[in-house]
């Protein structure tokens, strides 16, 4: 099933033998995936310490774990496999690392049911510097098709010219072998803007690490593209997953492949499959998760609204319902609503949520809630369908935040069927005080909720446990909150101040009082003076888009002032190729969810907005920064002259 297309011709010898030659390969037609593709790949684990043993028995894994058997299908092979070049100038694997050559490794992959991936980079050499198909792109397309190769990453590294003009002369070369390959490329050049899609997904973002604020820029990277992907174009591709490689935590991880799957994204493992734990498998094999991001109508989804911590995705599906992935960003658990009308479902007098991740199923008139964890995610499938299930009961709470303020806790029915709230509690762990002030309403309908408001006291960031008897039922959920720093006092230069969330979009920390800096790569660099318009400012944060980050104010403060805009130093920065980034940028300000403050997007050498901020009554403050929808090169965004009054 994985032999090279071959046309034959008929050839007339002596008047009346005919004989069957092969002829000239015809040109295949450039697959174009109907879903997006699901795999692994080797780089998150292995990186250039990948062996063909290490791919074998990776093989082996994904058929006795189940994972091919859900989708799990490419097995991919990324940098440092090749050597060198024989005589006659094809590419030769690493012979301690791959003895028996990328043909014997393509025939293991196959016979075991499974798809054979490669690599390597429009220039003449890897980003490891191995050597690349820069030179050689009909020769290599020729030796990838005759080795098996389904499916080839193209890199950028090292590459001169017109990204677009490259991968078009690439795949040009790929279809003219004769074999169907999967083409995946880098984000050089936008792909996604490309007047036509020669590869069949491309990179959207910068490479993911195994931490949670990278794994949110490249979520980030995607709000907004997904018009431009679906069967017959080509995928957005937000990078590989890093699930199982220990960086983030269980429920991280969740959110990391429910976003993916909401954003129709490829699927490719990242972990060592050999010796993943179960726990790993069971986030992996997910069928219910799967369905979603191999749904056939391929429509990718989107972010529907946010308001700083809380974000609401949701993705049309083939039969009509609706994924609604109910994503809490911030530090401390949160209720996120939306509703199934919002979520483009259409009027029904009922509605059922299926929860993708616990598995159950609840109705509602229309009401979406759910209580979620910090760093977690909710993934609903709704269907507009009437049908007696058991009610949707939401227990949340209205703050995450303990410092002598009452914690309100709502109990939200989301049914038509009016419910009857007895008794509400609050359970906390030893050490803490938690004592009931009032409860407002017995009776919960359609959304309307009976609230209980509790004193709560404690010595450190700790788990609530949240209970209701509703209808004689107890319902029970968790609520993770934080005991915060001191609220500022007086004149403040908040950019000193503790912060509460720092999530930066790039590989390194945001800088205080400095510039990113005026080079991506220079680790661990102080960074210059954060300069706007030629303006230098002494304080402030200098982030990379996107970027999130959250301060305690604690109802204590009046005003917050700053200025905000790219950075200058990203002026004398240059890209390879025509497509020169300067740096984008989008600035917006929060106060405990309410938008205060939207820049617009502003480029490098715009005039950088000036404001003050009112912040009475305020408890939390987040600054967020996002890229302008073209990739994050170069998006140093500065939070210039940060002043509170408080």
């Amino acid at each position: 099933m994985f032999a090279r297309l071959v046309r034959w011709s008929m050839v007339v010898l002596s008047g009346v033998t005919l004989v069957l030659v092969p002829a000239a390969p015809v040109s295949a037609t450039p697959v174009r995936l109907a879903t997006p593709p699901m795999g692994w790949n080797d780089w998150n684990s292995f990186r250039c310490g990948i062996t063909e043993t290490i791919v074998r028995e990776t093989a082996d894994a994904l058929v006795r774990t189940g994972l091919r058997d859900a989708g799990y299908r490419y097995v991919n092979v990324d940098d440092c496999w090749a050597a060198g070049r024989d005589t006659g100038g094809h590419l030769q694997a690493d012979p301690v690392a791959f003895p028996s050559g990328m043909a014997a490794l393509a025939d293991y992959v196959h016979a075991r049911g499974l798809l054979f991936g490669i690599y390597t980079a429009a220039g003449d050499k890897t980003c490891e510097g191995r050597p690349a198909s820069g030179g050689h792109y009909e020769q290599d397309a020729r030796d990838f098709a005759a080795w098996g190769a389904d499916y080839v990453k193209l890199d950028w590294c090292g590459a001169q010219g017109d990204p677009y003009q490259l991968t078009s002369q690439f795949r040009a070369a790929l279809d003219a072998t004769g074999r169907s390959v999967v083409l995946g490329v880098s984000r050089h050049g936008n792909p996604w803007t490309w007047p036509s899609h020669p590869a069949d997904l491309w990179r959207t973002s910068a490479d993911i690490d195994d931490q949670w604020s990278s794994m949110l820029r490249n979520a980030e990277e995607e709000a907004g593209l997904s018009s431009r992907a679906g069967p017959g174009a080509g995928w957005n591709d937000p990078d590989m997953l890093q699930v199982g490689n220990g960086g983030m935590s269980t429920e991280e991880y969740r959110a990391h492949l429910s976003l993916w799957s909401v954003l129709a994204a490829p699927l490719l493992l990242g972990d060592d499959v050999r010796t993943a734990d179960q726990s790993t498998l069971d986030l992996l094999g997910n069928r219910e998760v799967i369905a979603v991001d191999q749904d056939p109508l391929g429509a990718p989804g989107d972010r529907l609204s946010s308001d700083g911590d809380r974000e609401v995705w949701t993705r049309r599906l083939a039969n009509g319902d609706v994924a609604v992935a109910l994503f809490n960003r911030g530090a401390t658990s949160t209720e996120i609503r939306t509703d199934a009308r919002s979520a483009g479902l259409p009027f029904s007098s009922g509605y059922v949520l299926r929860d993708l991740w616990q598995h159950t199923e609840t109705s509602t008139l229309g009401g979406i809630s759910a209580e979620v964890p910090p760093h977690g995610v909710v993934l609903y499938r709704v269907s507009s369908r009437p049908q007696w299930t058991p009610p949707q009961v939401t227990l949340s709470t209205d703050t995450g935040f303990v410092a002598g303020q009452p914690v309100t806790v709502s109990v939200r029915n989301e049914s038509v069927v009016p419910l009857r709230v007895d008794r509400v509690t609050v359970d906390a762990p030893p050490g803490w005080r938690v004592r009931l002030l009032r409860q407002d309403g017995v009776v919960s309908l359609a959304g309307k909720p009976v609230t209980a408001r509790f004193e709560v006291t404690g010595p450190a960031n700790a788990t609530l446990g949240l209970s209701a008897t509703v209808g004689g039922v107890t319902y029970r959920s968790t609520a993770q909150v934080v005991v915060p720093p001191a609220p500022p006092s007086g004149v403040v230069a908040l950019s000193d101040h503790p912060r509460l969330q720092t999530d930066n979009g790039w590989y390194l920390p945001m800088k205080v009082d400095h510039s990113f800096g005026p080079d991506d790569f220079c680790g661990d660099c102080t960074g210059g003076t954060l300069t706007l318009a030629g303006q230098r400012f002494g304080t402030g944060l200098g982030t990379y888009a996107s970027a999130q980050v959250a301060y305690y104010l604690g109802g204590r403060c009046r005003t917050f002032g700053f200025t905000a805009g790219v950075d200058d130093e990203v002026l004398g920065m240059t890209w390879p190729g025509p497509h020169n980034i300067k740096g984008t940028a989008r600035f917006q300000v929060y106060a405990d969810g309410h938008l205060l403050f939207d820049s617009g997007l502003l480029h490098a050498g715009d005039h950088p907005p000036r404001a003050v901020l009112n912040v009475r009554g305020a408890r939390e403050l987040k600054l967020v920064t996002t890229s302008g929808g073209d990739g994050n090169f170069a998006d140093h965004a500065d939070w210039a002259g940060m002043q509170a009054r408080c």
